[in-house]
This record gives structure tokens, C-alpha cells and sequence, in this order.
């Protein structure tokens, strides 16, 4: 399927829905880029310093539209990188292929998503071919599934379809890159922070090696399990703490990837993608980059994810590629290299996304957004669309609004 933009996918999407052929968009011209961003700060309020502790997607589009409104960031990160849970690999593969560790899919419905990639000029493609067999191998046989009828099926139950999830041409990374062009001089690396100690006139952020940054508010976009490595003076609320304490879930995640030195998975006329009773997703994210090498990557969740976990990098291509064979026959003689990548030993993450019980939600989860003084909190663990790059945009630019909007209020 040739590129498309957000409003070229939007109106597919809504053919697709109603039963139309697809109309390739080629040939169609650009569009122009919009005035404003998708999440344009509304008033205008006297300038205000602020440090954003964190530059993962809440907190570099709250940046983003903090310094366009006019007010003095910084946003410090614990990672060489910015993107948090965004985070394309590039290594340690070959021939210029990469696969996404992280943030991936984007549904139809994710407007702002889609809003800012249509505004920074990135283009998106459709997540799933339209072309090649899909396989699935569930109770000891494999099924051989035609794209039109898998693309009309769902990857779980309340998920869009197949056919309603996109990907950013180029690597998930290219978003939270686009925000950092404008935020270079803003955005220190390497820099976890240790405490944060407000009073009536101002917040101190001090950082692991002693620095000292001080602001009139804070923006906090840590996830909720590494909190725990700084101090807050005076301590946060009870609910967060409780949060912190280990009261507020997140997912295991963990990718296998594996390059090969061909596709051979097409000669049979598969394109890569496949599910197991495992279970696993297995995505080919490379489909259409137009290489002679591919990359496979075996998607795992919870449990799965956590058994994953416990063993060795060898140990865990050796699973997966003796698992293959049923999937993929003749998959080892094809071997040219092997990575994974785990969620949970990530140490700025621990966990790959929020998700508390109903219980938790309802007796923490509301809690977690509130401002406490000059802090104010954002990721997507305060969002509905947890997982996702929509809940830390959403997240990101509601605590944005709210710092613009008291800031007339600061001395």
C-alpha cells in the first residue's frame, strides 16, 4: 500500500468501514500543514520557568507547546534518548531494517496521534499488508489465513480491526524526534533526577549528580514504578505514594527480534505476520522497506513475557526460533542475527504500560493526575488509553493547559 497521510488514512479507513475499495492516494497532492499544532496551548499568560522531568512523548509534547506558548523549559531525561517507551532499534541489524521495541500501532481513532505525525510531515502507512498469507498455529496446527479475512478480524476482542491500524513510515522514533528538533537547547540527557523539594515560591529539582535546577512549577511524566527513585519534600499524596508502593499495575512486555539473511517465509507466499496459541503475536516490520533481509520479532505479554525474562538472550532466540518451526518451516537454516528487549528490566520503565485492576483505578487511578502544589503529573498511566501514544499526548498536553493557565497566578 503506497504512503499515506493522516487524512488520506482517515478517509480510507472510513471507506474500508463502509465497504469500498481502497483508492490509491499516489498520485494525490500534498496537503498543506495546518496553522496550528494539534495541541495548540489556548490563552496567552505572563512566561513561567518550568522543568518537565521526563522526555517520553507526555512529556516532549508538553514541551513543545509550553515553549511555543512562551514560557521557559527544560526537560530533563534519565535515558541517552529521548522517547521513553517510543523506541525504535536500529541495532543491531543490518541493511538498514529496524523494529520497534516499543509503541507501534496507531488506530484509526487516535486523532492526535495522527494529528501531530500529519503536522511534523511524517508519513504513515498501514500496520498489516494487504498482501501475503497470514498464518496462525493454535493447538498443534497451522492455518494459512488470506489477508482480506484476517485484516477484518481483530487482534483482541474490542480492538479496531487489523485493517484500522497505521505505523509511521521510517520508525515510531520519528515522532518523538520531530518534537526534540525545536526542543534541542531545552532537552539534558543523562540527567535522573534524585529529589524534588517545593516551597511557597518556587521548586528545586536536584539531579543523581548533584545539579540543581530551579523552576516556578514541575512537570512530572515519571512512570508510576520509578518513582520510587526520587524523594519528594513535602511527600506526595497518600494515593500516590500507595501507587508508588506497588498498588498500581503495569503490563510485562517483551520482543524477540530476529533478522534473517532472506525472506524465505515468502516462497510459501507468507508475509511474516502470524499468531500462536503461545500465545504470541509475530510481526514482519520490515514488510515493506524493500530489502532483501527481513525481520521477524515475536511479541509476548504478562506471563509469557515474564518467563521470557528469566532467560538468557541465547535462551530466549533458541525458544523462539524451535517454536517457529511450526510457523515458519525451516526457519533456523535462515538465521542471521538475534536480540530481545524486556520491558520490566528496563529500569526507566519497569513495565511496558499502566494497567491497574478495576479496584485500583477506582480507589488511585483518579488521584494520579492531580497537581500537589507547583508539581503537576502527566504519562500515560494518566490517560484512558493506557499503552498507547495517544494516552501520553492526552495526558501530556491536559497538564500542559493546566500549567499555562495558572501561570498568571505565579509570583
Amino acid at each position: 500500500m503506497s504512503e499515506m497521510n493522516r487524512r488520506e488514512f482517515l478517509r480510507q479507513s472510513l471507506l474500508a468501514m463502509a465497504g469500498i475499495t481502497f483508492i490509491s492516494c499516489e498520485d494525490d497532492p500534498p496537503t498543506e500543514p495546518w496553522d496550528d499544532s494539534p495541541g495548540t496551548l489556548q490563552g496567552v499568560n505572563p512566561p513561567t520557568k518550568i522543568i518537565i522531568i521526563g522526555a517520553g512523548l507526555s512529556g516532549l509534547v508538553a514541551g513543545f507547546e509550553l515553549k511555543r506558548a512562551g514560557h521557559d523549559v527544560i526537560i530533563l531525561e534519565a535515558r541517552d534518548r529521548v522517547g521513553g517507551r517510543v523506541h525504535t532499534l536500529r541495532e543491531p541489524f543490518s541493511d538498514g531494517l529496524f523494529a520497534e521495541a516499543g509503541a507501534a500501532r496507531i488506530p484509526y481513532n487516535h486523532d492526535l496521534t495522527l494529528g501531530y505525525a500529519d503536522y511534523f510531515g511524517l508519513k504513515i502507512d498501514s500496520f498489516y499488508p494487504d498482501e501475503g498469507l497470514y498464518a496462525d498455529y493454535s493447538g498443534g496446527v497451522r492455518t494459512l489465513i488470506p489477508p482480506e479475512e484476517f485484516l477484518e478480524d481483530q487482534p483482541w476482542s474490542g480492538s479496531v480491526l487489523h485493517s484500522e491500524y497505521s505505523k509511521i513510515i521510517g520508525g515510531s522514533d520519528q515522532l518523538p524526534k520531530a518534537f526534540t528538533e525545536s526542543l534541542m537547547e531545552e532537552i539534558y540527557l543523562k540527567k535522573p533526577v534524585k529529589s524534588i523539594e517545593q516551597s511557597q515560591n518556587e521548586v528545586i529539582v536536584k539531579v543523581m549528580d548533584g545539579t540543581e535546577f530551579p523552576a516556578k512549577k514541575v512537570l512530572c511524566t515519571v512512570p508510576i514504578p520509578v518513582l520510587k527513585n526520587i524523594t519528594f519534600n513535602p511527600p506526595l499524596a497518600p494515593e500516590k505514594m500507595a501507587a508508588i508502593s506497588g498498588g498500581y499495575d503495569y503490563t510485562p512486555a517483551s520482543r524477540i527480534f530476529i533478522q534473517f539473511n532472506d525472506r524465505f517465509w515468502e516462497n510459501e507466499g507468507l508475509n511474516g505476520f502470524a499468531t500462536t496459541d503461545w500465545p504470541e503475536e509475530i510481526w514482519h516490520p520490515s514488510w515493506n522497506l524493500g530489502k532483501q533481509k527481513g525481520i521477524l520479532l515475536c511479541y509476548l505479554r504478562e506471563e509469557r513475557a515474564l518467563e521470557n525474562d528469566q532467560l538468557s538472550e541465547l535462551n530466549r532466540i533458541g525458544q523462539v526460533l524451535n517454536r517457529w518451526e511450526n510457523v515458519f518451516p525451516g526457519v533456523q537454516s535462515h538465521v542471521d542475527t538475534g536480540h530481545s528487549f524486556s520491558w520490566m528490566e528496563e529500569k526507566w520503565s519497569r513495565g511496558a504500560w499502566a494497567s491497574p485492576t478495576p479496584e485500583q483505578d477506582e480507589l488511585i487511578g483518579s488521584f494520579l493526575g492531580d497537581a500537589e502544589g507547583r508539581i503537576h503529573f502527566a504519562g500515560e498511566h494518566i490517560s484512558e488509553f493506557h499503552g498507547w501514544m495517544q494516552g501520553a499526548l492526552v495526558s501530556g498536553l491536559r497538564a500542559a493547559q493546566e500549567i499555562h493557565d495558572s501561570s498568571d497566578n505565579i509570583v
